[in-house]
């Protein structure tokens, strides 16, 4: 019992001793750094973990003729927790229907996955393409993709 009544002792002293409002100040100042420190932490590692998770992308020169262009693309995981989801932001520079093929390939250029999928679009459309893989296809870092 005696040792919350002399807490409570040497708080009140040293709250006295100062002014409220330079005491304020302190701590919001405090608070102020460890807050932005924090923030620039955690946008850090995210820019860390989503440079870690890029594949490499490319795009064959037959598609690239027939009119289509890429802008963003990502790799995320399905229902099953594998990195086996390829979306891509498609750009039609020309009238386009077709089939489209997503190759995924390891660290050591052996084909593990690949995906058909039909594309369609007008010119100067853009959309969003899905290509999910096999359960058992791991996109990882070191991992290439081509779309042909």
């Amino acid at each position: 019992m005696k040792t919350p009544i002399l807490y409570s002792i040497i708080l009140t002293s040293l709250l006295s001793a100062c002014s409220f409002s330079s005491t304020k100040e302190k701590i919001n100042k405090a608070g102020d750094v460890a807050g932005q420190t924090a923030g620039e932490f955690i946008s850090g590692v995210a820019h860390g973990v989503g440079k870690a998770f890029d594949a490499k992308i490319d795009l064959s020169q037959n598609l690239i003729d027939k009119g289509l262009n890429f802008g963003k693309s990502t790799v995320s995981n399905d229902s099953t927790g594998t990195d086996n989801l390829l979306t891509i932001y498609i750009i039609f520079n020309t009238d386009f229907s077709g089939d489209i093929t997503a190759k995924a390939f390891d660290s050591h250029a052996l084909e593990m996955g690949r995906v058909i999928r039909n594309v369609s679009g007008k010119k100067n459309d853009a959309k969003y393409f899905e290509f999910h893989f096999d359960k058992r296809t791991t996109i990882n870092s070191d991992s290439k993709l081509v779309v042909e």
